[in-house]
């Protein structure tokens, strides 16, 4: 047989004490029972733990080097049972979360950073990507949850709104659009336009925001990544549009932005969870704060985050 953390604890006792009786009484046992446990520890171990007289009880040589054992192994059952207790509190553990890169970069930080100075046991793992990637992460496992734009790749999962951002034009300093209030698509389709690549949650507005007006751009230029598409603009080859969540990424380009219209488009962002799936607690306690503080997050483009979704699943608690 293997011992038990009863029995560990029984001869502790009996060690600290220096009695059978003392450690009956403290643990609320017979001594006989107490006898018994350590005369089995003993046994299993084939070595004398304890001298026993009619007045005390000594530790061995033996028996202090078990006590050594036990006091490791109960403190160590404590330690990670108390961790356990946490882990259920939703005061520790490991979140790993897919999101675009916009939101990884501008809306999570300042949300995780509120989040993660409250919970102090719980790390985050960001994990960015295309809205196809992200939510290949969630579907496959290797995410607990997800943040990206809502649209037809959501369905099937949960989804919880969580701030609806406007597309805004992005102009080199300079163009002859930049004493204008605002622009239309069908101004954007007679300029060379900057598009990002088809798998790009931007491009999916832009394409639309064409469609819409009923205009195609002359010239298109493609890439997939922000910073080129910010360097582009601000060296003059183009012109783009994109959600103001994307603007803090050309922070260290030359460009300037202008509202969009006619048709007026925006990203919806929203939280994804595995449908019918109960999150870990401290998934759980994130994805809670993150639904209930997105609402606080500015964006820095000229006029912010236009709105916080105002109803659907994101207004209750997420489970």
């Amino acid at each position: 047989m293997s011992l038990t953390l009863h029995q560990f604890e029984v001869f502790q006792r009996v060690a600290l004490t220096g009695s059978f009786t003392q450690a009956a009484a403290d643990l609320r046992l017979s001594q006989p029972v107490v006898s018994r446990t350590v005369g089995d520890i003993e046994r299993h171990l084939g070595a004398r733990l304890l001298e026993r007289t009619t007045r005390s009880v000594e530790m061995t040589a033996a028996g202090r080097e078990f006590l050594a054992v036990a006091d490791s192994i109960l403190e160590n059952c404590r330690v990670e049972l108390n961790r356990f207790s946490a882990y259920r509190a939703g005061e520790h553990g490991h979140i790993t979360i897919a999101a675009l890169p916009s939101v990884a970069a501008v809306l999570l930080p300042p949300l995780a950073a509120g989040f993660l100075a409250e919970h102090q046991g719980i790390s985050l793992h960001l994990l960015d990507g295309t809205t196809r990637e992200v939510l290949g992460h969630l579907r496959s496992g290797t995410a607990d949850l997800a943040v990206t734009d809502q649209s037809p790749a959501s369905a099937g999962l949960d989804v919880h709104p969580l701030v609806e951002e406007r597309v805004v034009a992005v102009l080199p300093t300079g163009h002859r659009y930049s004493s204008r209030s605002s622009l239309s698509w069908a101004d954007l389709a007679v300029e060379r336009f900057i598009a990002f690549s088809l798998d790009s949650s931007v491009r999916r507005l832009t394409d639309l925001g064409f469609a819409q007006a009923g205009v195609e751009p002359e010239t298109l230029m493609e890439t997939r990544a922000v910073a080129t598409a910010g360097g582009m603009i601000a060296t003059g080859l183009g012109i783009s549009a994109m959600p103001e969540l994307v603007l803090p990424l050309l922070s260290f380009t030359n460009v300037i932005t202008r509202p969009l219209e006619r048709p007026l488009m925006t990203r919806k962002l929203a939280l994804h969870l595995r449908p019918g799936e109960v999150l870990q607690p401290a998934a759980r306690q994130f994805a809670d704060h993150l639904v209930s503080a997105s609402s606080t997050v500015q964006g820095a483009g000229d006029a912010g985050l236009s709105r916080r979704t105002g109803s659907g699943p994101g207004t209750q608690p997420v489970r």
